[in-house]
């Protein structure tokens, strides 16, 4: 999955969903509620952002939210066989991010022994500090 947002500039956030529960926490403290309160039921949406941070992104959908997500893919057509071919394709193969490793990489062969410079080139790096 990917995740732009306007607080962010122009970062692309890289990441997948690792959870999807009802719950009854409360939002603002990730806790049971209060002995003596009640809390409605929500859907809780745990995005785990992995690419250029690490992040835990919790979504809290309340049966609205829900709802109006559900309208919009039954009474628009297009988007719902859009949907099915989308469900049933193959998902794409992305090139790993800079700086992260595949879990099953090779490890990479040791390094070749070091040639020696070539007759008459000149040397390689800082110039020898000047005697005083």
């Amino acid at each position: 999955m990917f995740v732009r947002s306007t607080g962010l500039g122009r970062t692309l956030l890289t990441g997948r969903i690792s959870k999807i529960v009802t719950t009854t926490l409360v939002p603002a403290t990730l806790e049971e509620p209060p002995a003596g309160q009640t809390e409605p039921t929500r859907v809780l949406m745990e995005m785990e952002i992995t690419n250029p941070v690490h992040w835990t992104v919790r979504a809290f959908l309340d049966p609205k939210d829900l709802r109006h997500m559900v309208m919009l893919i039954v009474t628009n057509p297009t988007f719902m066989m859009r949907a099915l071919k989308f469900l049933f394709s193959r998902g794409p193969r992305y090139d790993t991010p800079a700086g992260h490793e595949a879990p099953s990489a090779p490890k990479p062969a040791a390094p070749a022994a070091p040639q020696a410079p070539a007759p008459g080139a000149p040397p390689k790096g800082p110039p020898p500090l000047p005697k005083r």
